[in-house]
């Protein structure tokens, strides 16, 4: 029979690339990700946290979280920014446009 590579669900990482960082260096290589919502906001590195996702490319799968929402909302003109948020650097990004198209696609 052969061997199926371990699932890891992932969530709550808000922004905290660093702690994303240390976690991934525990999981193994061939191991696919699940990423439960909320990839951004309330972290310091909420940009480099997408960006780290979506460069995972095929071994990440993700679902889109209320803060993940917000962000699409705020990027539509249909929300305002929350004074708590940290959302700016993504929203000012010159790659802003390709990470809220992939944002989109998560269910």
């Amino acid at each position: 029979m052969a061997r199926m590579n371990p699932i890891y669900a992932i969530g709550d990482v808000q922004g905290c690339l660093g702690s994303l960082e240390r976690l991934l260096t525990q999981i193994p290589d061939a191991a696919r990700l699940i990423f439960v919502g909320d990839l951004v906001n309330r972290g310091p590195a909420s940009l480099a946290t997408l960006r780290r996702v979506r460069d995972l490319g095929d071994r990440a799968t993700c679902v889109l979280g209320n803060h993940d929402l917000h962000l699409l909302a705020v990027a539509a003109g249909v929300r305002a920014e929350h004074p708590s948020d940290t959302l700016g650097e993504i929203l000012a990004a010159p790659d802003r446009d390709e990470l809220i198209d992939w944002l989109r696609r998560w269910p």
